[in-house]
């Protein structure tokens, strides 16, 4: 099964990062990416397939530059 997700950053402090993330017609969900201790969450609680996408996504590219993106998306 194909999988397109989409995060967007809504706020940003030195300590976390927010985003919204989505799929195609899917509702919106939001995450929280800790900086600190470099853990990434749900609000909903929802460790879903869709929320292990995001985060996965979100967790490489913070690994890599240790800068939260704007915008990703992962397709799969």
């Amino acid at each position: 099964m194909a999988m397109l997700v989409y995060l967007h950053k809504e706020a940003e402090t030195e300590a976390e990062a927010r985003y919204r993330f989505h799929t195609d017609g899917g509702s919106d969900r939001y995450l929280v990416l800790d900086k600190r201790s470099e853990t990434i969450t749900p609000d909903d609680g929802d460790r879903d397939g869709v929320f292990r996408a995001a985060a996965g996504k979100l967790a490489r590219a913070w690994l890599d530059t240790k800068a939260a993106p704007d915008r990703l998306i992962h397709q799969s």
